[in-house]
Order: C-alpha cells, then sequence, then structure tokens
C-alpha cells in the first residue's frame, strides 16, 4: 500500500469521521432544540387556549364546562385560540349561540377535551396530537388527564412541579403540564427531512473535499518521498553524492531532505579521502615490496627474491619438463676500477650493466644483483644454445658500450658461466654448475662465455 494511499484514506476516514461525529450532535442538538421549541410553543398555544377558554366562562372549569365543553371550545375557535387573552362575559353563552343549558350533543363528559388533553392543533384524523397536555385545577385536581391521570385525581408531586400556572385577574384559576413528545407533524417531519439532506450534502462535500486535498497533498508528500528513497537507493548502489530538491515552503520534508543532502555530501566526502587514504597505503605498500625485492643501487631484484623466483620456475619446469637455463656473470677486474677510478666510477659501471641487461631481457626473465659486481640471469623456457647466444650478445654490447664517456680511459667486459642441466635436482645445483662455468671463463683470459 503506497504512502500517498495511506495518506488519502487516513484523510478522508478523519473528514468522515469529523462530519459524522459533528453532524450527529447538530443533529441531535437541532432534534432537541426544535422539540424544546415544539413543546414550549405548544404549552403557550395550549395555555393561550385555556386561558381564553376559563377567562370567558368566569374562571370557573365546571362552570364553562357547563356551557361548552373545551373540544368543542377549540373546534370552533379553530388553531388561532390563545393567540390573545379574551375579556371574559359573564352575561351568558359565547357569541352567535342563544342562552340556555348546552344539548346533550355538546355536554360531553367531564374529561371531555381535544385528544390526548388538548393541543394547538386541535384534533387530527388518524392520530394523536404532538404534545400531551395535563390540565390541574388550583388544587392540583385533575380536570384533563390526557388518558394518563384519572379525572378528579391528585396530581402526583413531579407533576405538580413542572406545571405551569394560569393566572387570570391575578389569581391562580389552573395549572397546565406537558408531557412527552409523541409524533411530530408533516411540517415537522419535512424539516427533519431537510435537516439530514442538508448534512448528507455536507458529508459528501466534505468527502470530496477530503479526496481533493488527500490527492494534492499526498501526490506531494510522495513525490518527496520517492526522491529520497530513489536517492537512498543510489547510495546503496555506490552513487554516494546524491542531492535531493528541498521545498522552499519548509517543514519536516524540507528539514529531513537538507538533512540527507549534507549527510550525502559529508559521507561523499569521506568516502573520496578512505579512497585517496588506501591508494596511498597500497602505493606504499608496493613501493616497501619493491624495496624489499630490489637491489638499491642498480634497481634490479635483489638475491632473496631471485632465489625465490628462481625456485618457482624451476619447479615449473621440472613438473612441464621443459628447458630452462641460469646465468652466472661477473664484471672483469672490477675491484682494479674501483681502486683506479674510484668507488664511485664503479657504481655507474654496476648501474649501467644493470640498465644493458634490463633492456635485452623479456618480461618473463628474472634478472638479478647477486652480490657485489656478480649478476644473474634466469630463462624460462630458453635451451642452452638460445641462452648461449643471448648471453654473447650481451657480453658484447658490454664490452662496445663507450665507457670512455665515463672515463677516458674506462673499458669493462664481462665473463658468463651457462647451466642448463635440470637434471641436476635444484636450481641452486644449477647455480652452483654456472658458477663453476665462470670461473672457467675467467681461467680462459674473460670476457667470454662458458657452458657444458
Amino acid at each position: 500500500m503506497s504512502l500517498r494511499f495511506k495518506f488519502v484514506l487516513a484523510l478522508l476516514l478523519s473528514s468522515l469521521a469529523s462530519v459524522a461525529l459533528v453532524g450527529g450532535v447538530a443533529y441531535v442538538q437541532l432534534t432537541n432544540k426544535f422539540d424544546s421549541l415544539r413543546r414550549q410553543q405548544a404549552s403557550m398555544h395550549f395555555k393561550g387556549a385555556v386561558t381564553d377558554y376559563l377567562t370567558r366562562y368566569g374562571g370557573n372549569w365546571q362552570a364553562a364546562s357547563a356551557v361548552m365543553p373545551f373540544r368543542q371550545f377549540m373546534e370552533q375557535q379553530g388553531p388561532t385560540v390563545g393567540a390573545r387573552p379574551r375579556p371574559p362575559r359573564p352575561d351568558g353563552p359565547p357569541e352567535g349561540r342563544p342562552p340556555g343549558p348546552p344539548d346533550d350533543r355538546r355536554a360531553g363528559p367531564p374529561d371531555q377535551g381535544p385528544p390526548g388533553g388538548g393541543g394547538p392543533d386541535g384534533p387530527r384524523r388518524g392520530g394523536e396530537p404532538p404534545f400531551k397536555f395535563i390540565l390541574l385545577d388550583a388544587q392540583y385536581r385533575v380536570l384533563l388527564g390526557a388518558g394518563e391521570y384519572a379525572h378528579d385525581s391528585v396530581a402526583p408531586p413531579e407533576l405538580q412541579r413542572d406545571a405551569m400556572p394560569i393566572v387570570i385577574n391575578d389569581k391562580v384559576e389552573a395549572y397546565i403540564a406537558p408531557q412527552g413528545v409523541l409524533a411530530p407533524g408533516k411540517q415537522d417531519i419535512e424539516y427533519l427531512a431537510a435537516m439530514r439532506e442538508a448534512l448528507l450534502y455536507g458529508a459528501a462535500a466534505a468527502t470530496a473535499l477530503a479526496l481533493g486535498l488527500g490527492l494534492l497533498l499526498g501526490t506531494g508528500l510522495s513525490a518527496a518521498l520517492r526522491q529520497l528513497t530513489g536517492a537512498v537507493k543510489a547510495m546503496r548502489g555506490g552513487a554516494l553524492r546524491q542531492k535531493v530538491e528541498v521545498d522552499g515552503g519548509g517543514g519536516e520534508i524540507a528539514t529531513l531532505a537538507t538533512a540527507f543532502n549534507q549527510m550525502s555530501e559529508e559521507l561523499a566526502q569521506s568516502h573520496e579521502a578512505l579512497q585517496q587514504s588506501n591508494k596511498t597505503i597500497l602505493e606504499q605498500a608496493t613501493q616497501l615490496k619493491e624495496m624489499s625485492i630490489r637491489d638499491a643501487l642498480t634497481d634490479l631484484y635483489n638475491r632473496r627474491h631471485f632465489d625465490e623466483q628462481a625456485q618457482q620456475l624451476f619447479e615449473q619446469s621440472v613438473r612441464h619438463g621443459h628447458p630452462m637455463t641460469v646465468v652466472m656473470g661477473d664484471i672483469d677486474f672490477f675491484k682494479r676500477i674501483n681502486d683506479t677510478y674510484s668507488h664511485a666510477t664503479g657504481d655507474v659501471v654496476l648501474k649501467q650493466i644493470a640498465e644493458i641487461l634490463r633492456t635485452h631481457m623479456r618480461i618473463s626473465d628474472v634478472v638479478a644483483r647477486y652480490g657485489g659486481e656478480e649478476f644473474v640471469i634466469l630463462l624460462p623456457e630458453t635451451p642452452l644454445p638460445q641462452a648461449a647466444a643471448l648471453c654473447d650478445k650481451l657480453r658484447q654490447v658490454i664490452e662496445s658500450f663507450p665507457w670512455t664517456n665515463v672515463h677516458p680511459e674506462l673499458r669493462v667486459t664481462m665473463s658468463m658461466g651457462l647451466c642448463a642441466d635440470v637434471a641436476a635436482g635444484t636450481v641452486h645445483a644449477m647455480l652452483s654448475k654456472a658458477d663453476g662455468l665462470l670461473y672457467r671463463a675467467k681461467e680462459q683470459g674473460r670476457n667470454r662465455v662458458c657452458f657444458g
């Protein structure tokens, strides 16, 4: 489930919950207030009707009922009864009626009145009025019981406490007490339906607004987080220097983006510094390794490294049955060069011979300064005749080199001994045979190559 969907759903649910809560509370409050106003209005109308009735007939319920029952009075007067007090008429029956006792049709029982005790709208067909009213005399005896209390019975204390007095000529003549709400009328139902419809329209509008705002805000929020997520994935892939856009409006997302950009830059710088440090360490390690395996003066391999390489190459040659030749070389009369022309001149001679040997060797060949003026060469995959030809060429290059540039009277030559007998058993045995052949070359007059 995406963050945008969660955000929209949360905003929608919270909006619907808010609308339901506010709408429900408002509907209940409006309904209660509406019922209270209806009750109050109906009570005032009914109180006005009873006041008119009692005022017209001298303030005495029994006398009024003897002339005209309250129900008939309400039917004749219509729904406007109680709108204003009427002056008393002590001289006889109401206008338009002949004097005399009421007939049987109009007399009715003592508790006769509007259905349910009376109401401002008069009797209704097919049902009761919206409110019931209890009418009491000045001594709290029931005059109209609304089907709840017997005529002429004493009202209970709670009914007496809620009763409203009817005052005529500064004298309490009766009390009325409204009972609970029954069914609302047609207009009431239409009014409540209109309120519900308005609340439903409000809920629909709130839902549409929540969806629109949720999509708008969720899209912006998820886009910023997607950018951050993509940058984090790129960093995990190795691209440490990432930068996301920072919203100019500020807020937590902008703060997070700023902190991420700063972290990415610092991490990239630290990584680059670490890589540079590792590179420096590797270079230094390589230099130290080269220094440990090379001769400081000639930059050729030293004797220890040569022995390690020679042993490995010898084992490979024996294992695969391939040829290998070992060469021992020595500068002729090198002590005389040092004594005659100085040790500095001798060092120049050693460096130059090392350079000649290095430039004429293959990558697979191993050349080393074995000690003093001695040099050793290992030629893998090389039979003795080919090795002898190469060494004789080296001897000629050394002899013909313009040594007079170093010193006008300087002349340098080299003698060499070669051994290609892999069957000798060890590389040291081959070196020993090559050394013996070198001494033979010395004995035969130097500046020559000897091989068995």
